[in-house]
C-alpha cells in the first residue's frame, strides 16, 4: 500500500511537472529559435548575410552569459526560395527541432507560404525577412518590423510625381506576392493621390534571367522612370537590356535592391539607380553601428559589411531587448508582449522602433531615399515619415 501510494505520489509529481514545463525551445539554458533561408539558390547572398548578422548578435550574447541566464541556438534551413521546401523546413523545425519561434524567416512567397502552419501550431512568426503587408494586420503570431514596401512604394511614387514631375511610370515586378505588395500599392496611389496610371506593367517569374522583351516592352512604353519591384539580381539585368537598345529611364525600387551584390552585378548599368532605405547604412556614423561593425569583424570576418547583414543583425538585436523585458518567465506570449512593450525605443542609430495593438510593425514610418554613385550607395535625403499605403 505504502509503495502504490509511493508510485501514486510520483505520477502526480510528474504530471505536475509536465502541466509546469516551458514551452517548446526553452529551458533553464537554453532558447532555441528557427529560421528559413535561402542558402544556396536565388536569393542565397541575402540568406547567408541574414543569418550571419543574426549569429553575430547572438554570439556575443552568449559570450556575455545569454539573456536571464539562456543562451540563444540557431537553427537554420535552407529553402532555396521555394515555396515548398519552407513548408517542410518550418515543419522539421517546429515539430522535429521544437523551436520556441520563427525568426528572419526570408522571402515573401517563401513566409506566406508557411503563415498558416504557424498559425495553427501558434509558433511566433518574428520578424521575418519580407516587408509585405501582409505581416502588418495577419494577426498575433505574425510580427514585422520595418516599413512595408507599399509604403515604400508611395514614398517613390510621391517623389518622381512630385519632385522629379515625371508623369510617365511603367512597373516592373516580380510575379508573386512580394512584387504585387508594391506594383498594386503604387498603381493605387498612382491613381487616388495624383490620377495617374502605369504606362506599362510588365512582369517577370522568379526564375527568370532574360529580360529583353520586358525591356522593349517598357522603352515602347515611353516611361521616364521604371519601378522595379525587384531583388537584386533582376535590376542589373533589366539596366543592361533595357541600355542595350538605348533606353534610359530612371530605375527606382524598394529596399530589397538597395544591397552591394546589385552595384556588384550591375557595374556602370546601375550607376544612377535609385531605392529605398528602410534603416541605416552600414557605414553610417552610430553606437550601434559600431557595435554591428565590431560583431561582424569577430564573429563574422570573412564578410564584408552589407544592409544584408545588417538587416538580420538589427533582428536580432530586437529580438535580445524583447528577452530582456520578458523576464526570466519566457513563455511565447510574453515574448509578443514584450515586443508590444517597445515603444520610441533607439538601439543606437537614431530611428525608433515602436509597437502597439495591431500595429505589428517597428521603426515603420521611416524611410529615405539612396542612389548609385560611384560605385556606392549614398543617401539622397534624410528621413522621412512614410504613410501607410494600401494596394485599393
Amino acid at each position: 500500500m505504502k509503495r502504490l501510494l509511493t508510485i501514486v505520489g510520483l505520477l502526480v509529481l510528474l504530471g505536475g511537472v509536465a502541466v509546469c514545463a516551458a514551452e517548446d525551445g526553452v529551458t533553464d539554458k537554453e532558447v532555441v529559435i528557427g529560421a528559413g533561408l535561402d542558402l544556396t539558390g536565388a536569393v542565397a547572398n541575402w540568406g547567408v548575410n541574414i543569418k550571419a548578422g543574426m549569429d553575430a548578435v547572438f554570439s556575443r550574447v552568449n559570450a556575455a552569459g545569454g539573456v536571464h541566464g539562456r543562451k540563444i541556438r540557431l537553427i537554420a534551413y535552407d529553402h532555396v526560395y521555394q515555396p515548398p521546401k519552407a513548408v517542410t523546413n518550418a515543419k522539421r523545425l517546429v515539430e522535429r527541432d521544437k523551436i520556441f519561434v520563427m525568426m528572419g524567416h526570408l522571402g515573401t512567397p517563401t513566409t506566406k507560404a508557411v503563415m498558416d502552419y504557424l498559425q495553427d501550431k501558434q509558433v511566433p512568426n518574428i520578424f521575418p525577412a519580407t516587408l509585405a503587408s501582409i505581416w502588418t494586420n495577419s494577426g498575433k503570431y505574425h510580427v514585422g518590423d520595418l516599413a512595408t514596401y507599399a509604403d515604400q512604394t508611395g514614398l517613390i511614387v510621391d517623389y518622381l510625381v512630385k519632385e522629379r514631375k515625371i508623369r510617365k511610370i511603367a512597373s516592373f515586378y516580380q510575379d508573386d506576392e512580394y512584387g504585387l505588395d508594391g506594383h498594386l500599392a503604387g498603381k493605387a496611389r498612382l491613381k487616388h493621390t495624383h490620377d495617374l496610371a502605369y504606362v506599362a506593367e510588365v512582369d517577370y517569374k522568379r526564375a527568370d534571367i532574360d529580360f529583353s522583351s520586358q525591356a522593349a516592352k517598357l522603352k515602347e512604353s515611353g516611361a521616364d522612370a521604371v519601378i522595379v519591384q525587384a531583388v537584386y539580381r533582376e535590376p542589373p539585368r533589366l539596366a543592361e537590356q533595357c541600355h542595350a537598345i538605348g533606353y534610359n529611364p530612371v530605375f527606382i525600387g524598394p529596399s530589397p535592391i538597395v544591397v552591394a551584390k546589385t552595384i556588384e552585378l550591375g557595374g556602370k548599368h546601375v550607376e544612377g539607380l535609385m531605392g529605398v532605405e528602410v534603416y541605416p547604412l552600414p557605414t553610417d556614423p552610430g553606437a550601434f553601428l559600431d557595435q554591428y561593425r565590431a560583431d561582424m569583424a569577430k564573429y563574422a570576418p570573412s564578410l564584408p559589411i552589407d544592409t544584408t547583414n545588417l538587416y538580420g543583425y538589427q533582428k536580432a538585436a530586437v529580438f535580445v531587448e524583447a528577452m530582456q523585458r520578458a523576464g526570466r518567465n519566457l513563455t511565447r506570449d510574453s515574448v509578443l508582449k514584450a515586443i508590444e512593450s517597445i515603444k520610441d525605443w533607439d538601439p543606437g542609430w537614431g530611428l525608433k522602433y515602436g509597437y502597439g495593438g495591431d500595429n505589428r510593425r517597428g521603426m515603420s514610418n521611416a524611410g529615405r531615399l539612396v542612389t548609385v554613385k560611384d560605385g556606392k550607395w549614398i543617401k539622397v535625403g534624410d528621413w522621412m515619415e512614410l504613410k501607410e499605403v494600401g494596394r485599393k
